[in-house]
Parts: C-alpha cells; structure tokens; sequence
C-alpha cells in the first residue's frame, strides 16, 4: 500500500509537471506577442492578476482535497489529479459525489442499527 501511495504521488507530480512546463514554455514563446497585443500596461497587469488568482484558487482546493480525501480515507493523490485536470469544476463536482455516495451507511447486521460518527464517518455499532 505504501509502495502505490508514492507511486500515485510521482503520477501527480509528473504530470503536474509536464503541464507546468508545458504551460511556461508556450508563455516564453509568446510574451512578445503577448506584449504587443496589449499596449496598455493596465490590462496586462489585469490578465496576469486573474491568471494569479485562478492560479492559487486551485491551489487552494487541492489542498483541500487532499486534507478532506485524507480524512475520509479516500484516495488524495487520485482525487487531485482529477480535480485539477478535468476542466470546468467537473471534477470537483465528481469528488463532492463520491465523497457522498462513500458516507451512505450499511447495516452491518438486520438486527442492529449502526449509528455514523459525525467526525469521522465510520459505523459505531450499540
């Protein structure tokens, strides 16, 4: 289990890798049209701040993904590499769904009623 955990992890971080440059390098190749295409230093600065904050709101909810998926002893690596990458909060949406469909309790036995913990969601039988 230990060996896939970092197995995940590089999966991530190689692939978050791979964009970042990917990214940086189409950026390096286009600055000077970039440059040109806004005269005014205004609406540059303005792009760039929305870029920054786009930026840091996935930052953001990657850390909380990784936290809350932690907690709930679900997979984080798997779960940030989703949210991340499928476009349009499609996977924060997935996420949000799984985490759900996971906290539906089972009754363990018919003759007992399995009660959730609020804390941390597993089955505290009487």
């Amino acid at each position: 289990m230990k060996n896939r955990a970092g197995l995940e992890r590089f999966v991530f971080w190689a692939f978050t890798t791979i964009v970042v440059l990917g990214f940086g390098t189409v950026f390096i190749m286009m600055a000077p049209s970039i440059k040109a295409a806004f005269e005014d230093d205004f609406a540059l600065a303005v792009i760039t701040g929305l870029m920054l904050l786009f930026i840091a709101l996935n930052v953001l909810i990657a850390v909380f993904i990784y936290k809350d998926a932690s907690r709930k002893k679900m997979n984080p690596w798997l779960w940030m590499l989703a949210v991340i990458y499928i476009p349009n909060f499609i996977g924060l949406l997935l996420y949000f769904f799984a985490r759900r469909q996971q906290h539906i309790p089972a009754a363990a036995d018919p003759g007992a009623n399995p009660v959730q913990c609020p804390h941390c969601g597993n089955l505290i039988h009487p």
